[in-house]
């Protein structure tokens, strides 16, 4: 069942109805039948894998407290690790490890040998994280063990947040489960309102591009260099339409229901270097790596190659969890080594010196010398965010190198022909780039004061009518043929 799905759209109202006439000491219950059913509607025969994580992780940090000695609880944990990774593993990297190796014995030839193929089980990336997430915390001591396995069940396997995310803390979702909740008018409508932004971003954003991007960059020698230019950052802005979407939507679903999840994306495009974007794309997934990887493999005093190793590794990790493809592996390696080069300019006394140096030669004030250098880093951004949007949709590093091949030749065609701008830009239709733009200017807005709540002060009129609107433009402008999400392939 996918979220824009007419199936979803009945689905949700009988879940919140069912949910709130249900007691508070049974709503246990109703979460977690109608959150296996969800799962269901798409393999009824992978649930085993639900119940094998959460029954493992249930019962590793229940036991956990009563262990006092600290290589038995090493043990444990080691369980956790290995069932949970084990079957990641399996389901998500097996396949690429097999075909790789099958490829190199017969010289090279993919058609040589029929390849190995896996179904990938919908939402394995993010529950998988989620629960290791919960016995890491109890290893560590950090919260107690839930002792309720229903209450523990719906924080696995939670419908809205299921299939792709957010990656929910214990300490933030298990508490609300077990917290007593009245419908609240206000809030649903809030949760709503996300909703319909998150379907405009996927069904009249993401989608489109997907109709006009991926063909691009898969024959780039077809267009002129300009069009494959805004192909490759038309891909990664199609990744966080289509992400961000999904976002959108399970949040506000979840919050019609009274229940808060985490913010998953904060206006990635805005930031000023490699190291803010990351922060601000896929925020629940970024931070579990901080914590359960970067920080363990950072610590340390007076050895100044842990930061750097630590920032490679997660950024390698980070890149696979997202793509089980050796092109993310390729785009986790150069946005790990971007981000020691971002690290060491930002901590150098002798880089600072020859900046602030320079800037008293050119004459500059500091904040101009500030804007100068922010400028700069977002020069760097772009180049890798586009670098990594020509990886995403390309069938092999031939088409990688085709692609920029085509980029390199932009400022001779320019000079040739005048008219490339104009062409590449009449490619993408005129509707698509205003709902860009409008998504642009609303999340500007957003962060400055949450547009909902300025609609709220408005009166009754504006605010319905900007939502009758934009379901207009849902409905005529968007596409509702697609197969799924994105975060799908996750």
């Amino acid at each position: 069942m996918s979220f824009h799905s007419i199936d979803y759209l009945l689905f949700l109202p009988l879940v919140v109805v069912l949910h709130f006439l249900t007691p508070q000491r049974w709503r246990w219950v109703v979460l977690l039948a109608v959150s296996m059913g969800f799962y269901a509607a798409w393999r009824l025969d992978f649930l085993w894998l639900l119940w094998v994580s959460t029954l493992v992780d249930y019962l590793v940090a229940r036991r956990m407290p009563g262990v006092a000695t600290p290589w038995k609880r090493r043990a444990l944990l080691g369980v956790s690790l290995t069932v949970n990774l084990g079957l990641l593993f399996t389901f998500k990297y097996f396949a690429l490890f097999a075909n790789t190796g099958l490829q190199l014995l017969h010289g090279g030839d993919a058609g040589a040998f029929d390849p190995v193929n896996l179904l990938l089980p919908l939402g394995i990336s993010f529950y998988t994280f989620q629960t290791l997430g919960y016995t890491i915390d109890v290893f560590r001591g950090r919260r107690k063990p839930e002792t309720h396995l229903g209450y523990f069940a719906v924080y696995v396997m939670y419908f809205p947040q299921l299939l792709a995310g957010p990656i929910e803390r214990p300490g933030s979702l298990l508490p609300q489960l077990h917290k007593t909740r009245v419908f609240d008018v206000g809030v649903a409508a809030a949760g709503g309102a996300l909703m319909l932004i998150g379907y405009f971003k996927k069904l009249v954003i993401a989608d489109r591009l997907a109709a006009i991007v991926p063909q691009i960059l898969q024959s780039p020698s077809d267009h002129a260099p300009l069009t494959v230019l805004l192909a490759a950052f038309g891909e990664i802005y199609r990744y966080y339409a289509d992400l961000s979407g999904y976002a959108d939507i399970a949040i506000g679903s979840s919050l019609i229901l009274g229940i808060r999840l985490t913010r998953n994306f904060n206006r990635p495009f805005s930031a000023v270097s490699v190291s803010e974007f990351w922060q601000r794309w896929h925020i629940t997934v970024s931070r579990w790596f901080r914590d359960y990887v970067y920080l363990p493999l950072g610590r340390g005093k007076g050895k100044a190659w842990r930061k750097p190793v630590a920032t490679f590794v997660t950024m390698v990790l980070v890149a696979m969890w997202h793509g089980a493809a050796w092109t993310w592996l390729a785009a986790g390696v150069i946005t790990g080594l971007v981000m020691i080069g971002e690290g060491w300019l930002r901590r150098s006394p002798s880089a600072a010196a020859i900046s602030h140096r320079l800037a008293r030669i050119g004459g500059l004030t500091r904040p101009v010398e500030v804007g100068v250098q922010n400028a700069l880093n977002r020069v760097v951004l772009w180049v890798l965010l586009i670098g990594i949007g020509s990886m995403l949709s390309a069938p092999s590093w031939a088409h990688v190198g085709g692609v920029w091949m085509q980029i390199l030749r932009i400022p001779s065609s320019l000079f040739a022909m005048p008219g490339d701008l104009l062409s590449s830009v009449a490619l993408v239709p005129r509707y698509l780039l205003i709902a860009i733009l409008a998504l642009e200017a609303y999340q500007w807005l957003d962060a400055r004061e949450p547009v909902f709540q300025r609609l709220r002060q408005r009166r009754l009129w504006i605010s319905w009518g900007f939502y009758l609107a934009l379901i207009a433009v849902i409905l005529m402008f968007g596409t509702f043929d697609k197969p799924g999400f994105l975060y799908f392939n996750f």
